[in-house]
């Protein structure tokens, strides 16, 4: 896995308007939603949970450190959460390719409600993921998050109007899955 910085079926209604859509060249996509009987042919399944993120603590309530010093960091899901403003929201969306064939041009796109900020240096995702941004004056138009200039990747993108994410997976091996990470926060 590669995230931009180097140094994800449930939205909350109250963090974001979800919506999420996988094109996969035209072949049959389910929904981690569909009953396994009514899939006729193994397709690319998608799937998404939400966490908050918080400290482990001991039993005396002090933060449990890893054994470089760090401090232990838990994910609660969201059904498990209380979410107020300044909240970090970590989604993860997997993409499960079950079919026999190289999955192709898989998009998924998010509409992102204006109650947050989208973290863009928090996405951890597959070599390869294009990641771009539309906001409510040009919802069609879509543009890079993230752009090489003078040899170095630098985020673009105007993230107090970021209303709509596309992203784009080149391939997925037959039987792989897929890992997209990232983190907003409640404004």
């Amino acid at each position: 896995m590669v995230g931009w910085n180097k140094g994800p079926l449930r939205w909350p209604s109250a963090c974001l308007a979800g919506v999420m859509a996988l094109a996969l060249g035209g072949a049959a996509v389910a929904q981690d939603t569909a009953p396994a009987e009514d899939a006729a042919e193994p397709a690319v399944v998608v799937a998404m949970a939400g966490f908050t993120l918080v400290p482990a603590l001991d039993e005396d309530g002090a933060p449990l450190l890893d054994e470089d010093g760090n401090p232990i960091i838990l994910r609660l899901p969201l059904a498990e959460s209380v979410i107020t403003p300044g909240d970090a929201v970590l989604y993860v969306i997997a993409l499960d390719n079950q079919t026999a064939d190289i999955a192709t041009d898989l998009q998924i796109g998010a509409q992102v409600a204006a109650e947050v900020l989208l973290d863009p240096h928090s996405v951890i995702a597959p070599e390869g993921l294009a990641m771009e941004w539309a906001d409510a004056e040009a919802p069609e138009t879509f543009r890079p998050v993230f752009e090489e200039i003078e040899g170095e990747i630098v985020m673009v993108a105007d993230l107090e109007t970021i209303r709509t994410l596309r992203l784009t997976l080149p391939t997925l091996d037959p039987g792989a899955t897929a890992l997209v990470e990232y983190t907003v926060t409640l404004r």
